[in-house]
């Protein structure tokens, strides 16, 4: 039995959100895990009447007939699947069907963009801010994969809530972890005192090594690894140096527009990175 019992899968009409479709199929892909693959059309605010429902009927019809293929590609698959069609904010939707068909996973794909930064209001951004359950990211064209998987590190409750899902993955998986903590020093400390690096580097490693024995303990490789710098920006290097096939992170946003936020490190690895990232939230 996977890790994840019920998943929830979002698409619109997009090229690449069947894309991120058809990898999502790789997770659910387990014996007794359930998927809902929910798409959600604009709400169409208009006069009663005859034109009105013509008009409702037209942008209706795409999202009926891409529930239709899905449906067609699941049941090929032989896959427990719901489908379902709502109409009205996506993230709005997409966070309540979660809650009200109690699913542990929601999948989302991130479209190719020449924008970096990822937009707060952006619907992938809100999802992960409001969702319930943990939040895969799936960038366009990307493949899913356990092998190689990064877990984020930086003492905080949060992180530590990624690193207990990342044992269970990687059990399942038999995954090898990565667990890096990357060192973030202003410059003006860096300049008054350049040795903190080395002394915040060798407080770090303890706790870095007590992770590592942890997952020992459950017949787990890992290796633990500690960089300086921007911690976003060597998560994405260290990712591409090291072949990684997915990241693992904590959110967060906890509250109004916390919720949004993520955290800024979250916030900009999922906007730059070209692997799958994994939003631990429960």
């Amino acid at each position: 039995m996977g890790v994840y019992k019920k998943i929830l899968v979002a698409i619109d009409t997009s090229e690449d959100s069947w894309y991120t479709l058809e990898e999502a199929v790789k997770v659910i892909r387990n014996k007794d895990t359930w998927a809902v693959v929910l798409t959600v059309a604009p709400q169409f605010r208009g006069d009663l009447g005859l034109v009105f429902n013509d008009i409702h009927a037209r942008i209706l019809k795409p999202y009926e007939n891409l529930l239709a293929k899905a449906q067609e590609y699941f049941n090929k698959e032989r896959i427990l699947s719901k489908f379902l069609l709502e109409e009205g904010d996506p993230y709005e939707k997409i966070v309540d069907i979660a809650y009200s068909e109690n699913c542990d996973l929601i999948i989302l794909g991130k479209r190719r963009s020449n924008f970096q930064r990822f937009l707060l209001g952006s619907t992938t951004a809100r999802v992960i801010g409001y969702s319930p359950v943990d939040v895969l990211v799936i960038p366009a064209r990307s493949k899913v994969s356990w092998g190689r998987m990064l877990v984020a590190i930086d003492q905080s409750s949060y992180s530590e809530k990624a690193f207990s899902k990342a044992l269970k993955l990687g059990k399942f998986y038999n995954s090898e972890l990565y667990l890096l903590s990357v060192i973030d020093l202003p410059f003006e400390a860096i300049t008054e005192a350049p040795e903190l690096y080395e002394t915040l580097g060798e407080k770090l490693k303890p706790y870095l090594q007590d992770l590592q024995n942890q997952a020992f303990s459950q017949g787990i490789q890992a290796k633990i690894f500690i960089k300086e710098g921007d911690p976003a920006e060597e998560i994405i290097k260290f990712s591409q140096e090291k072949e990684i096939e997915i990241i693992v992170m904590g959110s967060y946003g906890k509250t109004g527009l916390k919720r949004l936020l993520m955290g800024s490190v979250t916030e900009k690895v999922i906007s730059l990175s070209e692997k799958p990232v994994l939003v631990v939230k429960s």
